[in-house]
This record gives C-alpha cells, sequence and structure tokens, in this order.
C-alpha cells in the first residue's frame, strides 16, 4: 500500500485497453477542461466485474465540427467569469461534438481505498493501481490535472503501493502544486504521519518512498534519474501511501 519505486515487477501496461474476462459497465462520464486551454476531456469510468482492478478510466480528448468556433466560444465565455462546468455544460449543448475524431489520451485503473481520517472517523476515495499517459500529452501536466478530477470526483485520492520513477516524481510535486495537500499515510498504524513537503520528505523529514522491495537492490544499478535529488528508504515502506484531498 505505499511507495516503492523501481520496483523490477512494475507491469501495468495500460498503453491499450486491458484484456479481461467478465462484463463491465460504464459508471460515470466526466467532462473538464484544463486551466487557459480550450481542449475539452471526458472521463469515461468502467466498472469491471471480473478484472484485477476494480474500475478503469478512459480519457478522451474531445473533437468539434468548426473547432475554430468552439474555440472562440470559450475563451469569449471565460471572459464571462464562469466557472468551467458552466462553460463545458455551455459547449456541449452546441451538439458539435464529433466522436469519430476524439482520441484517447489516457487510461487509468484504480481500486475503492478506506481509511481513518484526520477527525478518526471512517473515510473512503480510490487508490491508483496504474496509469498511462499518450506520449504526446506527457510532460504537459495533463497527468496532474486528471489526478485533480479524481480527488474532486472522489473526496480522496490515495497513490500506488508500487510507482515508477515518473509516477513518484508526480505525487511529489505536481500533484502538490496542481491538487492540493498530499500528507502520508501509515496503513499498518491507520493514521497520518504529517504532510508531504519539498523534496519529496515529510515537513519534519519523513521519507516515505523505499527503493523496490530489498535491500539486496543495488541503488547505483538504477537510473533514477528523476530522482537522483530525492531521498529514499532501502527498508521496505509498503505500509505508507499518499493521500490527497479534495
Amino acid at each position: 500500500m505505499a511507495p516503492i519505486v523501481g520496483s523490477e515487477d512494475y507491469a501495468k501496461d495500460l498503453s491499450k485497453d486491458p484484456s479481461l474476462s467478465g462484463g463491465f459497465f460504464d459508471s460515470l462520464k466526466h467532462e473538464f477542461i484544463l486551466p487557459d486551454e480550450t481542449l475539452i476531456y471526458r472521463i469515461v469510468e468502467r466498472t469491471y466485474e471480473k478484472a484485477d482492478y476494480e474500475k478503469i478510466a478512459i480519457v478522451y480528448e474531445l473533437a468539434f465540427e468548426s473547432p475554430a468556433f468552439i474555440e472562440e466560444h470559450i475563451n469569449e465565455l471565460r471572459e464571462s467569469s464562469l466557472s468551467d462546468d458552466e462553460i463545458i455544460r455551455q459547449v456541449m449543448s452546441f451538439q458539435m461534438e464529433n466522436e469519430e475524431r476524439s482520441i484517447i489520451v489516457a487510461r487509468f485503473a484504480y481500486d475503492s481505498f478506506n481509511f481513518i481520517d484526520h477527525f478518526q472517523q471512517q473515510a473512503s476515495g480510490v487508490q491508483i493501481r496504474g496509469a498511462y499517459v499518450s506520449p504526446e500529452k506527457s510532460g504537459v501536466g495533463l497527468a496532474g490535472q486528471i489526478y485533480r478530477q479524481f480527488a474532486l470526483l472522489y473526496g480522496h485520492l490515495v497513490c500506488d503501493n508500487t510507482q515508477t520513477e515518473f509516477g513518484a516524481a508526480l505525487w511529489a510535486g505536481t500533484v502538490r502544486d496542481v491538487v492540493g495537500r498530499v500528507d502520508i499515510y501509515d496503513c499498518s498504524a491507520q493514521q497520518y504521519v504529517e504532510e508531504l513537503g519539498d523534496l519529496a520528505t515529510g515537513i519534519k523529514g519523513y521519507i516515505p518512498w523505499s527503493l523496490a522491495t530489498a535491500a539486496t537492490i543495488n541503488p547505483n544499478s538504477l537510473k533514477m534519474s528523476l530522482w537522483k535529488r530525492y531521498p529514499f528508504e532501502i527498508k521496505s515502506c509498503h505500509h505508507i501511501v499518499l493521500i490527497v484531498s479534495r
């Protein structure tokens, strides 16, 4: 349940639709727009009956007839100080969406997650179990904005127990900047540890990440280009997760 960076058994290919047995149904559809952009995205969440993950969200970049008109109208609505939700409602009311030209830009797998909140009350959210962003959209902040939507939709978003180096760096930086305060949580003790601060450590110095699952892994053998300026533990941090709340 906690961040282990660089584990060799990490294999969660969401670049294509997963091959799963059993049925599924669309359990949620949600559109959002990025700050200072005129692109509209749609999250389509599927709940599966038999799968490694409870839910998989497919993220589409929507296409429209007369895109120049749509872009101009979005800019005009922004000048009217309308909320993003209202802008999207008005644009979608034109019924100019071209579904055949919409493209998939990301997929995320996640499960339900229960924990004890700051007020010692039972709380729930979703835990990211796998993530994919298309190469064309990688590095432009889309993943952080999608995580923000998950936090708004579910109240609490929890990191995976095994992360790529990119995923760990995303939580250490982008999620804090775009989504909000990130807290370190101990699943064994069922309590918050402290807030995640700069340089991927808690504000009091707690280190929430470990490097792989065993001390036999040689840190010098891993190409940790994104992570080289951040500290990590050799001992397992499997009982630690990061939680961001709306």
